[in-house]
């Protein structure tokens, strides 16, 4: 009853009629696209890329003096070929000039945000409520692939905001009890809090649950070790965190329902999504562009490339051609959904998460999980990389935990890369959390370059 009412009435008066607001038919206008041919909505994608290009040389300092500096010019486009020759923005250059990227032309009210840094490069961007209205507008629809109806009720095993002041906190609280979404929080991650938050999931009988990849993993892991019965919703979530297969196993046996993965950014929201045939993340090609880069061209489908993002829709403090340090595949062959929309096959995950050889081999995070997810003795685990190509691997001993453990994951690291490799296990008793309540499986100090940077 309460569901139907915010869906059809409530809702809609207070987001469109009383607030302003083009969320809602930013949502219906991309319900409709999404059903267009993969020609159309390529030519869509292109054009809003141009219009892009062109808005930032000719309204924002940074690129006007970066495009001069390179010698490139928006009107000499003419393909996505032409854009190699432009400059990528990186994390640090948003850090350093963040004021100089935001538009003369925009008049209006900035709203701040940042990244977590669970890369070590925190940065600080703006952008306006339009855009927020926009890219919230292509979070729905997604949603909805999964499964979810504004007003039926939602579970978020998520991060919560740390440092909010009381009066923000209490209308933070009253929106998502209008909405009908109970938020967990996804930082304690201990036997105890996992308890817990299985009891909030059976209390609450959620439609629909959204949560960092390793949350809900855990959560899963804990359910099915305990025996409890969870409520089935239509559809999981997993975000923030690279979902392996072994992780969507477990988590759609606890919770019997299907796992649609999400892929996204801070700094832009949504990127890419998986539909209801999971064969691939659609890319949100109504407000993004997104490239591959390796070895200074743009990769082919079933290639690994550096992901370069470009924000279509922003003309507040728009980021073209940004360069996230992730790593991604694309589909050779479209979806048979009959969505229009362009396919990544995969999401290889952060460039930073990649492992090196002595001998230049990369080595792919995915390794880790497949090795450890059969070994029930090792709670948690972590593998660091040095910048002498040292590789450590950090387990937390569960029970019946054996020595012997730890040297078959030694062996079988070397066999991937090679008897020359400096590998060492390391037991410790606990795993940190990053600043973002996420559980970073790699993390690398080796810079790896798929693609040839073309910024300054």
């Amino acid at each position: 009853m309460y569901g139907g009412l915010l869906r059809t009435i409530l809702f809609p008066f207070y987001e469109t009629r009383l607030r302003g607001r083009e969320t809602l038919r930013a949502l219906a206008e991309l319900e409709r696209s999404q059903w267009r041919s993969a020609e159309e909505i390529r030519d869509l994608n292109w054009r809003r890329m141009l219009a892009a290009l062109h808005f930032a040389e000719q309204n924002v300092p940074f690129y006007r003096a970066r495009f001069a500096e390179h010698g490139v010019r928006a009107a000499s486009v003419q393909s996505p070929d032409d854009l190699l020759r432009f400059p990528v923005l990186t994390r640090a250059e948003l850090r350093a000039h963040g004021r100089d990227l935001v538009a003369e032309s925009f008049v209006g009210r900035l709203h701040a945000s940042g990244t977590g840094g669970s890369t070590g490069e925190p940065v600080q961007f703006h952008f306006d409520h339009r855009t927020y209205e926009r890219r919230v507008a292509a979070a729905m629809r997604s949603d909805g692939w999964a499964g979810a109806r504004l007003g039926d009720r939602e579970l978020h095993l998520w991060g919560t905001p740390l440092g909010e002041t009381l009066s923000k906190r209490v209308k933070r609280s009253l929106h998502e009890a209008v909405l009908r979404k109970k938020m967990i929080c996804a930082y304690d991650l201990s036997e105890r809090r996992l308890a817990a938050v299985l009891d909030d999931i059976v209390h609450y009988r959620p439609a629909f649950v959204v949560g960092y990849t390793n949350a809900l993993y855990q959560a899963a892991r804990y359910a099915i070790a305990s025996g409890r019965a969870l409520p089935a919703p239509r559809g999981v979530v997993s975000s923030a965190e690279r979902l392996f297969a072994h992780q969507r196993a477990t988590i759609e046996r606890a919770f019997g329902a299907p796992v649609f993965d999400r892929y996204g950014c801070r700094e832009m929201m949504l990127l890419a999504s998986e539909c209801e045939r999971h064969a691939g993340k659609h890319i949100n090609a109504e407000g993004v562009f997104v490239e591959l880069l390796r070895d200074g061209r743009h990769a082919l489908p079933g290639e690994a490339g550096e992901v370069v993002v470009t924000d279509l829709l922003c003309r507040s403090m728009p980021l073209i051609r940004y360069k996230n340090q992730d790593a991604a595949v694309a589909a050779a062959a479209p979806c048979a959904c009959g969505r229009g929309l362009p396919l990544l096959a995969s999401v290889e995950g952060r460039v930073l998460d990649l492992l090196v050889g002595p001998d230049g081999q990369l080595l792919a995070g995915e390794l880790f999980p497949q090795l450890i997810k059969d070994q029930p003795t090792i709670a948690r685990y972590q593998v660091y990389q040095d910048r002498r190509r040292a590789i450590t691997v950090r387990l937390v001993p569960g029970k019946g935990f054996q020595p012997e453990t730890a040297r078959l994951i030694e062996r079988s690291v070397r066999r991937h890369l090679g008897e020359r490799a400096e590998v060492r296990i390391q037991i410790v008793d606990q795993i940190p959390l990053t600043s973002g309540g996420k559980h970073r499986v790699t993390l690398s100090e080796v810079p790896v370059e798929l693609s040839r940077s073309t910024s300054g």
